[in-house]
């Protein structure tokens, strides 16, 4: 069985900050994210990633997005990475003012910097991002992203618990920004592939709607 014991507490940290994120705001949503990836290097340097996504929102009721991806990932210098990655989406709107799926593509690119020590690793992401319709006219979402991640060194752990931040800002809309608090595990199934548990609590503060906030569980397949 490859859910070890380790993993097993691992769910079981997750389910306390669920229960806990429920019981101090019940009013925050409850989404499902999914995805399965697969992965190729062209070279020592150069990586591509293939994905598709499907997410629910409303606590697991409705259909929010299906997501296909596809990044590209160039490492010129040792631990520094440039990120380029292009997404189409079929978003369901239910409660705007088109009622159905929305056809929308994304494009995002990005810059990662790795930094180890004896007891943790260190990760810094600075990224910007554009989203627009591809069904509306002036709706586009351009935004500002920096992360910055911890990955625990803990004994006898093949893959190590990651914790991270993340903040967005909206550039140009609605000043719309956003902050995640995160925790994910990679478990190893065979040699070349993996499933990755991830939750984390995201709140959006927006300038002219009402504020709002999700706790996100999600769960990739990742094979190459």
């Amino acid at each position: 069985m490859f859910i070890t014991k380790r993993a097993t507490n691992f769910f079981a940290v997750i389910f306390f900050l669920l229960l806990s994120n429920f019981s101090l705001a019940q009013s925050n949503e409850l989404k499902g994210w999914s995805s399965v990836e697969y992965g190729f290097e062209i070279n020592d340097l150069l990586k591509v990633d293939l994905s598709q996504h499907f997410r629910l929102k409303e606590d697991l009721n409705v259909v929010d997005t299906y997501i296909t991806e596809s990044e590209i990932s160039y490492e010129p210098i040792n631990k520094l990475t440039l990120l380029g990655q292009l997404r189409y989406y079929s978003r369901n709107d239910n409660s705007g003012g088109i009622q159905g799926f929305e056809n929308m593509m994304r494009y995002r690119f990005g810059i990662e910097k790795k930094f180890n020590s004896n007891k943790f690793n260190f990760e810094l992401r600075v990224a910007y991002q554009n989203r627009f319709s591809l069904d509306r006219k002036n709706r586009a979402k351009k935004r500002f992203r920096l992360r910055p991640l911890i990955e625990l060194k803990m004994k006898d752990w093949s893959n190590n618990p990651k914790i991270y931040f993340e903040y967005f800002d909206e550039i140009e809309g609605n000043d719309q920004k956003a902050y995640r608090y995160g925790i994910s595990k990679k478990i190893n199934t065979t040699k070349s592939q993996s499933i990755t548990l991830r939750y984390f609590y995201q709140k959006y503060k927006e300038k002219y709607s009402p504020n709002s906030s999700a706790n996100i569980i999600s769960l990739k397949y990742s094979f190459n």
